[in-house]
């Protein structure tokens, strides 16, 4: 299994559901996923950062990132995964109770980064029941106050007991999120209107604009704002994601060391999933090698007919 510290774990081989999997030190993270790529229970070393695996679920594909349980990823690189992801397994050790309490506060932290209006998916695993001393999945609703989803209209949740380790309810996890996840995946669907890479000097590499858009002068204006502004904001904040409403538009930015790149969408529509689409971008671009297959990657991650689209390039 590859690992990361974080900041190299996308590619342009990903494009499954993104689901994040979260939690305490020793619950059976790694576990799962190795139970779920294998089939068998194998006890793995700790996770160090993030583990990636893409993993097919009844013929849905999932980019799974496995995030390490201790503090120090707790408090660093947790935010922009479960943000970036359609949903989060949470999976806690049933039997360890003294660490009930900070387990919920990381769950519920980990809810409260999704945005009141965006559709999400929890599957709440709790682990290891297997042993004697795991306690029920009423008691940990209750202690967990797992309860309380009911109050977020855009969560679809589920809980179950399992064991990793003989494979009791496994299965059934999978069948919910084989069951709940393309619905999900339907309703994030974006609508690039336009989309441009520069570099941080301002200079023009590529844009893909749809066709008659640029008719609405109210687009325009908006956009060419919302660089500026970015440009002046975040110009040396890397991988700093920026956002702006204007009239029926949504313009979405991010930048690394050279390259600004943004998207533009319409306003009902999500600008997380225009982030991870950047991300994705983002991270091809530094070993493209030439206009053909930039343009091939682009058209291919934002599932879009070239024929629609004026393509401006002054790729070198």
């Amino acid at each position: 299994m590859g690992s990361s510290n974080g900041e190299e774990v996308l590619s342009k081989d990903k494009r499954g559901i993104p689901l994040v999997i979260a939690g305490l030190p020793q619950a059976g993270k790694t576990t799962f996923v190795q139970r779920l790529i294998t089939g068998k229970f194998n006890k793995p070393s700790a996770t160090m950062g993030v583990n990636f695996e893409t993993i097919k679920i009844g013929g849905i594909k999932f980019d799974v990132f496995d995030l390490g349980g201790h503090q120090t990823f707790r408090d660093t690189i947790w935010t922009n995964y479960i943000k970036m992801a359609y949903g989060f397994i949470f999976i806690i050790d049933s039997s360890d109770t003294d660490n009930f309490s900070l387990a919920k506060k990381e769950f519920w932290r980990c809810v409260d980064l999704k945005e009141e209006d965006e559709e999400f998916l929890i599957l709440f695993i709790c682990n290891k029941s297997d042993l004697t001393e795991s306690e029920s999945l009423e008691t940990i609703i209750n202690e967990l106050e797992l309860y309380k989803l009911s109050e977020k209209i855009n969560a679809s949740y589920y809980f179950i007991k399992t064991s990793m380790k003989t494979g009791e309810n496994v299965n059934e996890s999978l069948n919910w999120l084989q069951n709940n996840s393309q619905k999900i995946a339907s309703n994030k669907r974006i609508t690039p209107l336009m989309f441009s890479l520069t570099e941080t000097n301002g200079l023009p590499i590529i844009e893909l604009d749809r066709i008659g858009l640029k008719e609405d002068p109210s687009l325009i204006s908006g956009f060419l704002s919302a660089i500026n502004s970015f440009s002046q904001q975040l110009f040396k904040k890397n991988n700093s994601l920026q956002y702006f409403v204007s009239g029926a538009y949504k313009y979405v930015l991010t930048s690394n060391e050279e390259y600004i790149f943004s998207l533009i969408i319409p306003n009902n529509e999500q600008h997380e999933e225009a982030r991870r689409i950047l991300d994705l971008i983002q991270d091809y671009i530094r070993n493209v090698k030439n206009s053909t297959d930039l343009e091939g990657f682009l058209f291919d991650i934002l599932k879009i007919d070239p024929s629609n689209y004026k393509i401006t390039s002054a790729f070198k």
